[in-house]
């Protein structure tokens, strides 16, 4: 007879990982590629910018184009990755 105790198969089930739907790493991958991609334009975007030898008055409004677009093209990728992280929260307390 195994020595095993039933107490312990609980124990031992209850520390498994939690099962992720198959599609939630991808889809965290290319959320996260697509602000990799905002943030390295943004930068880049800023770069050029004060490399341009304009009025600063133009720089200046440029500039707040930039964020603005920046924050604007960024916000639904944020949004989507709280929508899986409270996903990924919900998986895992049922576990």
């Amino acid at each position: 007879m195994p020595r095993t105790s039933t107490a312990r198969l609980a124990s031992a089930a209850s520390m498994q990982c939690p099962s992720y739907p198959a599609n939630l790493l991808p889809q965290l991958q290319s959320t996260l590629a697509a602000l990799a991609d905002i943030e390295l334009r943004y930068h880049s975007d800023q770069e050029q910018l004060q490399g341009w030898g304009g009025p600063e008055a133009i720089k200046m409004r440029f500039a707040a184009q930039l964020a603005e677009r920046y924050q604007r093209e960024r916000a639904p990728y944020v949004q989507r990755l709280a929508e899986l992280q409270l996903l990924m929260d919900r998986i895992a307390l049922r576990h």
